[in-house]
Parts: C-alpha cells; structure tokens; sequence
C-alpha cells in the first residue's frame, strides 16, 4: 500500500459579482467527490472547502491517520498560507489554527495543482465509480454537520 493518500480541494464561483460559489474536495482513490453551495469570496471558498475536507478525515481518522494526506489546490494563497505564511497573511492565521485542530493525529502536506488537474474542480463523472468504502463515515458527518448549522441557528435566534 503506498503511504500518501492524495487528496483535493477547490472552491469556485461563476464570475466575481457572484454572491455564493461551490467548495468541493475529492478523495479518487475512494471515488469520494463532496459539492456544496456556499456564500464567500473566492478566498472564503477556497478556505472552507479546505477546512471542510479536514473535518471530513478529522470524522474519519480511522482511515485517514494511516498515510500521509498531500492536499492538492490551484489556490496559491491556500499553500502559501498552510506552508510557511500564515503569520504574514492578515486576518488569516485563524484559518491555519483551525486547520492543525482538525488535523490532529494524521500528517498532511499543503500543494498547489494546475487547476486542469485538480480533481475537486473536475466534473463528477471524472472520478471513476469505486466499491464503496465501508468504514468511511459519510452519513454520520453530514448529520454532524447539519447538527451544527441547527445549533449555530438556535444560538443566533436566543441572541435576538
């Protein structure tokens, strides 16, 4: 078994007056694609689609802690920021914080990828049909996920 597991993320948005945009990450090598709707920049876009794909290995560490993850990105600053900049990027240095809380428990490296090649920004049907992976843990994390949104909801409303 090879010891990296490479991994994708991406966030795009159709043109620069768009409100919302797609984060997506990709795991070919267990035919995961993950696509979701988002309001941001392109960097918030980008940002959550990486800190999104954390939280799904994070919810899956039983698979993930066994390689080395090399997180591919066509968003230099995303590299920049988890490679050696995150104290000169402004306002940002939360992110890569957030990113190591995460990460916990597994190795992982940050690497830029023409965006030609980034799997996350392909289309679905680039990603070939795998066996599912029975002890991935989707299901359950996207419970988790919409548990948090709840709570985060319940939270703003008992503060109006």
């Amino acid at each position: 078994m090879n010891d990296t597991l490479k991994c994708y993320v991406a966030g795009s948005k159709p043109d620069n007056t768009s409100k919302s945009g797609i984060i997506s990450f990709a795991v070919p090598e267990y035919g995961i694609i993950f696509r979701c709707g988002v309001e941001g920049t392109l960097t918030d876009l980008n940002i959550i689609a990486f800190l999104t794909f954390l939280r799904f290995a994070e919810h899956n560490k039983d698979i993930f802690k066994k390689r080395e993850l090399h997180i591919f990105t066509d968003f230099p600053l995303l590299v920049y920021l988890m490679n050696d900049g995150s104290a000169s990027v402004k306002g940002l240095g939360a992110v890569r914080k957030q990113a190591e809380k995460y990460a916990r428990g597994f190795l992982f490296k940050v690497k830029w990828i023409n965006r030609r090649d980034n799997r996350a920004a392909q289309p679905v049907n680039s990603i070939p049909i795998l066996p599912a992976h029975s002890d991935l843990k989707i299901k359950s994390f996207i419970e988790l996920d919409s548990q948090k949104k709840s709570d985060r909801t319940k939270n703003l409303s008992e503060s109006q």
